[in-house]
């Protein structure tokens, strides 16, 4: 069961014309202000432009680097530190929040996720905590957070697993003039925000323009680009600054650690067929978190009873609390006042919508989405497991121990087609049990953790069976 609710990763052709969309409304008014630099300009060489078209994959192929973002915001500057993950990518950073006090930042494309600063930013250390997701360039609250979505994003264009077209940027870049970058001696350029040639020529006559400020091996050591304000926004390389970068890894709101998608062999296609199969017989507690709006998570938890195809939850969102009761055929919510998960069950009061209701969609979110998956992972017929291993993803293994967790995509009945990795769900697999269930919403990943455990079977109040199942 899926809903509109669920939107797998873009692109990265799509992400950049997005981003492009964004950049072009601030125009390139701030970028032609210089009389002197742009009567200055030149054509750049073919050495130049070959330069130039090997930036993206040279910055995705390097090492993470520490950066110090400036951008204008009503007059006055805003800085942010920082460290960069050119190959997944992942900007993780300290700015000031809406009220004044400073907040952690994770930024990747399309997500952004904040949390309060308890901790010392002296190293690239994504920590845990109650870390809040929305979605870059459209659900930012403030002034501060939209120029921060403008910059992060243009900047995570400056990375690529190929190379651009020369013969493009000979065409349509310019040398701008030399100058110094903490020292160091570079070349500045005045470029269009660069994509892969290929079938992106369509946006060719609307990329807007940035700088890139190169050293003599090629290495950019500063990004500007006009996000709207007064002055240029700038990314600042600092190469000088040594970290070590194991710690700087998504938290699991923004999808974890990262995937590198590849074939299933035969055992783990195995395991996967078992576990949809053991769970036909079987229950289960459930720990659920799922964004459901930009700086929105509910949470829940309760029990999920696939002998019966039944799922009850106590979830807590912005609204307070309510009970979900799921069944194929529909699902039911209740208000409570409580985190308790009443056993039996309340027999009054419940808000009944069959699936085929022309009402059941106002009902219906991430996580109702969430909570069908769930019943969807048990089947009494999941099918050969050589099936499976064909169309199944491995997109890493978790755990350097025994058993090791194996985070897989695989389709289920009714499932749109996609690429691998860009799947609406995923799934954790670990010592032959489906361990946890993962979905990509438009506002951030959510999970849901599966621990096995028999349960009685529970009477559901037959005013609501009759509606749902």
């Amino acid at each position: 069961m899926s809903t509109d609710t669920t939107k797998p990763v873009k692109s990265a052709l799509l992400w950049t014309l997005a981003v492009l969309l964004a950049i072009g409304a601030g125009g390139w008014l701030a970028l032609s202000r210089g009389g002197d630099q742009a009567e200055a300009e030149r054509p750049v060489t073919d050495q130049e432009a070959q330069m130039l078209a090997g930036l993206r994959q040279r910055n995705h192929e390097g090492d993470p680097v520490a950066v110090r973002l400036r951008f204008p915001v009503e007059g006055e500057e805003v800085v942010v530190d920082g460290y960069l993950d050119w190959e997944h990518p992942l900007l993780y950073a300290r700015t000031a929040g809406a009220d004044g006090e400073d907040r952690l930042v994770q930024a990747m494309p399309g997500l952004v996720a904040t949390r309060a600063d308890h901790e010392k930013f002296d190293r690239a250390q994504v920590p845990g905590g109650d870390w809040s997701p929305r979605q870059m360039l459209a659900g930012g609250a403030t002034p501060d957070e939209s120029m921060f979505d403008i910059l992060v994003s243009s900047l995570f264009t400056v990375s690529g697993e190929r190379e651009d077209d020369p013969a493009y940027l000979a065409e349509h870049a310019t040398w701008r003039e030399e100058g110094l970058v903490d020292g160091v001696p570079v070349d500045t350029f005045r470029a269009p925000i660069l994509v892969e040639s290929d079938g992106a020529d369509t946006a060719a006559g609307t990329r807007p323009d940035a700088l890139y400020s190169l050293d003599e091996d090629g290495r950019i050591r500063r990004f500007q680009v006009n996000t709207g304000g007064d002055e240029l926004a700038s990314v600042e390389f600092l190469r000088q600054v040594e970290f070590d970068a194991a710690g700087l890894e998504p938290i699991d709101l923004l999808g974890g650690p990262a995937i590198d998608p590849g074939e299933v062999d035969a055992e783990l296609a195995s395991a996967i067929v078992e576990a949809r199969q053991a769970n036909w017989a079987a229950s289960a507690t459930v720990e659920m978190r799922v964004p459901v709006g930009d700086g929105e998570v509910a949470d829940g938890h309760g029990f999920i009873d696939w002998r019966t195809m039944t799922a009850y939850l106590n979830v807590h969102d912005a609204d307070g609390h309510h009970l979900l009761l799921a069944r194929p055929g529909g699902v039911a919510h209740l208000e409570v006042d409580s985190d308790e998960l009443p056993r039996p069950l309340p027999t009054e009061g419940w808000e009944a919508r069959a699936l085929g209701d022309d009402e059941a969609s106002e009902l219906f979110g991430p996580v109702e989405t969430m909570t069908y998956r769930l019943l969807e992972t048990a089947s009494e017929d999941p099918g050969e497991a050589g099936a499976v291993a064909e169309e199944a993803s491995l997109l890493r293994v978790d755990g350097d121990a025994e058993p090791a967790t194996y985070v897989v995509e695989f389709p289920v009945a009714g499932d749109a087609e996609a690429e691998a990795g860009e799947s609406a769900f995923r799934y954790h697999v670990a010592d032959g049990r489906l361990a946890e269930v993962e979905l990509m919403t438009f506002w951030g990943v959510g999970g849901a953790e599966l621990a096995y455990e028999d349960y009685p079977v529970m009477a559901i109040p037959w005013t609501v069976s009759d509606t749902i199942g």
